[in-house]
C-alpha cells in the first residue's frame, strides 16, 4: 500500500497548497487596497481643504458686496460717532439686510451681523436678531475687517459648528472705514452632506470630544472623538492623522481627521473623512463576498476544478485497487484452497507489505497447529497400535491388565490405575541331566581324568524385569530426546512437511509432558519413543519401559 500512501500524501500536500494560497493570496491585495484606501482619504482630505477655502472665499465676496451697500454704510457710519437712536439705527440695518438677502436659509447663512467701527453690534438678521448693542471687537475675524482686511474663521458656539467671514465697510467717499459685516454659516449636516457628495465618501463633524454632525449614525461614532483625540500630536504637526480603522457594528472603515483653521480649532474642532475599509482577507470573509458572478462558467474554472478532482479521484481508486483489493482477493483464493485441502500453506512470497506478513503469520499459525495435531496425535495412535509394531506388552504382563496401551486421561475426576501385581519367576520346567556312564579304557596301562559334571543353568529372567541380583541399565533421557527430535525432523523433511518453529526446547516439553502423564497412569520406570510415518505424516509413538 505504499504508492497509495504516497499519493493520498500529495494529494493532501497539494490541497494544502492550494488552501494557502487561497487563504494567502488576497491579504497582500487586501493591504494593497487599504493603503490606496488610505492614500484616497489622503487626497479627499486636502480636497476637503480646499473646499473650505473655496467656500471661505465665497462668504467673503458675499460680505464683500453687501459692505459696499450705501444705505448700510452711511447707518454704520452714524452709528460708530454715536449720532442718532440705536434702536433706529437697528431696524434700519435689519430691514436693507432682508432687503439684500430675503432668504437666508436658502443661501446657506444662519445670521448677518453688522458692527460700527467700535465693534459694537449695530443690527442682527437670522440667530439672535433681536440682540444688539453688545461689543464683540475682540473677535480676531473682526477685528481683521475693522483693520480693513478680508478674513474668515470657523467659531464653536453653543454646541454648533459656525463659519464666519467679515468684511470691511466703507464710508461713502471710500476714505475710512466705518464699520464691517460678519457672516456666520452652520457648519452641520448640511456641509456635512454637501461634503460627502463632493468626495464621496463620509463625514462627521467634531467639537469638544462630541460629534455634532455625520452622515453615519452618530449613535454609532461613540469612540471616534478618542481615537482622534490620542492623534493630537500629529494633527498639530502634520495637520490631519493617519488613516485610523474604525469599527461600526460589523463593517470596518478607515478615518482621516483634519482641524478646521481658526477659533474652532483650540475647542477641538475637527472634520473626519471616513471611508469603507476592504474587505477582510479570511476564509468567512471571503466566502461572504463572494458573489453568484464570480462562480459563473466565464469567470471560475469549473472544468479545470472538476476534471482535477475525478483524476486524483480515479487514480487513487486504482491504486487501492492494484495495492488492497487485488491482494486481498488473491488471498481469500488461496485461504479456500488451503480449506478444501488443495494445499499445506500459503505462498507468502507472492504478496508484500502488510499482507505479506498476514500470509506469513497464516503459515505459521497453521504450521503451530500441525504441530500440535502431530504431538498428541501421534502419541495417540503409535501407543494403540503398538500391537502391530510388536511394541505392545504380551498378553499376561503388568501392562497388558488394560488392554492396548492408549494416551493418558487428565480428568481431575478419574479413578486412579489399579496397582500391578507382581509374581516370581516360575521354577524351571526340565531336571538337570544325569551323569554320563563311565566306560573303563581298553588298554590297562592308560587312565582318563574324571568326567566334569554339568553344571545345571541359571534360572531365566523375568520376562519383562530383570534378574533379583541385577540393576536396572541408567537412561540417559536428555540424549534420548535429542536423537528423538532429530529423527523427527528428518522424517517431517522426508514426508515434505514444515518444520518452522519446531525447537529442541518445545520439543522436549511437550515429550516430557506426555512422558509424565504415562508414566502416571502406567506406573512405568520411563517411556521411550520413536519416529514412524502414518499416512505420508511423521509421528511419534511412545513405548512404557518397566
Amino acid at each position: 500500500m505504499f504508492l497509495s500512501k504516497i499519493w493520498f500524501i500529495l494529494v493532501a500536500v497539494a490541497a494544502g497548497v492550494a488552501l494557502s494560497i487561497a487563504l494567502t493570496a488576497p491579504r497582500p491585495m487586501a493591504q494593497k487596497l487599504e493603503e490606496l484606501e488610505g492614500q484616497r482619504l489622503d487626497r479627499a482630505q486636502y480636497a476637503a481643504e480646499q473646499l473650505l477655502k473655496v467656500d471661505a472665499h465665497k462668504w467673503i465676496d458675499r460680505v464683500a458686496k453687501l459692505g459696499r451697500d450705501a444705505i448700510l454704510s452711511e447707518a454704520l457710519d452714524s452709528a460708530s460717532h454715536g449720532a442718532g437712536e440705536i434702536g433706529v439705527q437697528h431696524k434700519t440695518v435689519q430691514s436693507r439686510i432682508r432687503s439684500l438677502l430675503p432668504d437666508l436659509s436658502t443661501a446657506g447663512i444662519a445670521t448677518i451681523a453688522a458692527i460700527d467701527g467700535n465693534g459694537r453690534v449695530v443690527g442682527r438678521v437670522g440667530e439672535d436678531e433681536k440682540e444688539y448693542g453688545e461689543n464683540i471687537g475682540g473677535a480676531e475675524v473682526i477685528a481683521d475687517a475693522l483693520r480693513g482686511y478680508l478674513s474668515d474663521d470657523v467659531w464653536g458656539a453653543g454646541g454648533h459648528l459656525v463659519r464666519v467671514a467679515g468684511a470691511p465697510v466703507l464710508s461713502k467717499n471710500r476714505d475710512r472705514i466705518v464699520g464691517a459685516l460678519i457672516i456666520g454659516a452652520e457648519t452641520g449636516p448640511q456641509f456635512a452632506e454637501r461634503l460627502k457628495r463632493n468626495l464621496d465618501m463620509d463625514v462627521a463633524l467634531l467639537l469638544r470630544g462630541k460629534v455634532v454632525a455625520s452622515t453615519l449614525d452618530p449613535a454609532a461614532l461613540g469612540v471616534l472623538p478618542g481615537l482622534v483625540a490620542q492623534h493630537k500630536a500629529e494633527i498639530a504637526d502634520v495637520k490631519r492623522t493617519p488613516a485610523i480603522p474604525l469599527d461600526i457594528g460589523a463593517d470596518t472603515y478607515l478615518a482621516v481627521a483634519a482641524a478646521f483653521p481658526g477659533q474652532a480649532s483650540q475647542q477641538q474642532g475637527y472634520y473626519v473623512l471616513i471611508g469603507k475599509k476592504p474587505a477582510k482577507a479570511d476564509l468567512t470573509s471571503l466566502l461572504v463576498n463572494t458573489s453568484a458572478r464570480d462562480l459563473k462558467w466565464d469567470t471560475f474554472p469549473w472544468i479545470s476544478l472538476v476534471a482535477s478532482i475525478l483524476a486524483a479521484i480515479a487514480i487513487g481508486l486504482l491504486l487501492q485497487r492494484l495495492e488492497v483489493e487485488a491482494p486481498i482477493a488473491r488471498m481469500r483464493r488461496e485461504l479456500r484452497t488451503l480449506a478444501r485441502g488443495e494445499a499445506t500453506k500459503m505462498n507468502d512470497a507472492r504478496y508484500g507489505g502488510g499482507f505479506g506478513g498476514i500470509a506469513r503469520d497464516i503459515n505459521a499459525a497453521i504450521e503451530h497447529h500441525a504441530m500440535a495435531t502431530s504431538f498428541s496425535g501421534a502419541i495417540a495412535a503409535g501407543t494403540s497400535s503398538a500391537a502391530v509394531h510388536g511394541d505392545a506388552p504380551v498378553a499376561g504382563s503388568a501392562f497388558a491388565t488394560g488392554g492396548l496401551f492408549t494416551a493418558p486421561s487428565l480428568s481431575p475426576f478419574a479413578a486412579p490405575p489399579a496397582a500391578v501385581a507382581f509374581s516370581p519367576p516360575p521354577a524351571p520346567a526340565f531336571a538337570p541331566p544325569p551323569p554320563a556312564a563311565f566306560v573303563p579304557p581298553a588298554f590297562p596301562t592308560a587312565s582318563r581324568p574324571p568326567p566334569k559334571t554339568p553344571s545345571i543353568p541359571p534360572a531365566p529372567a523375568s520376562i519383562f524385569g530383570l534378574a533379583p541380583s541385577e540393576e536396572p541399565e541408567p537412561i540417559d533421557e536428555d540424549h534420548h530426546v535429542q536423537e528423538v527430535y532429530l529423527q523427527f525432523l528428518a522424517a517431517k523433511q522426508q514426508c515434505g512437511e514444515s518444520a518452522a518453529g519446531l525447537t529442541l526446547e518445545r520439543f522436549r516439553q511437550r515429550l516430557e509432558e506426555n512422558r509424565s502423564a504415562l508414566m502416571t497412569k502406567h506406573v512405568c520406570r520411563t517411556v521411550r519413543f520413536s519416529v514412524y510415518v502414518k499416512d505420508g505424516k511423521a509421528s511419534l509413538r511412545a513405548t512404557p519401559v518397566k
